[in-house]
């Protein structure tokens, strides 16, 4: 990964929640991770489809599939089944929108 692409975030351990801390100390930081993990979904998303954009301009599949098992590989290792779920929602919130609507899904048909 480029050095400028690496985000370093600070991820709280539990000494930065003090011990007697209560629901709302907790829940506050709780709510600070989760700004930090949209944040980064969409960072992701945007880079990912960056990259879509280009292998599409480059005549390649806008998808790579085997790089995509091994994104799902590393979050399955990580976090075990769950990680692969989590995976494939980062994978699928990442894609570009299809030039070619499902059917069904396009301008309403006339009658």
């Amino acid at each position: 990964m480029s050095p400028a692409l690496e985000v370093a975030l600070p991820v709280p351990g539990p000494e930065a929640v003090p011990g007697a801390a209560g629901e709302r100390e907790v829940r506050a930081v709780l709510a600070d991770l989760d700004g930090q993990i949209i944040s980064l979904v969409l960072r992701r998303a945007e880079l990912a489809r960056h990259d879509q954009a280009l292998r599409r301009l480059s005549g390649l599949p806008v998808s790579e599939l085997a790089w995509e098992n091994g994104v799902l590989a590393r979050y399955a290792g990580e976090l075990g089944r769950q990680g692969a779920d989590i995976g494939r929602a980062l994978l699928m919130l990442s894609r570009l929108p299809s030039a070619h609507p499902p059917a069904g899904e396009g301008s309403p048909e006339t009658e």
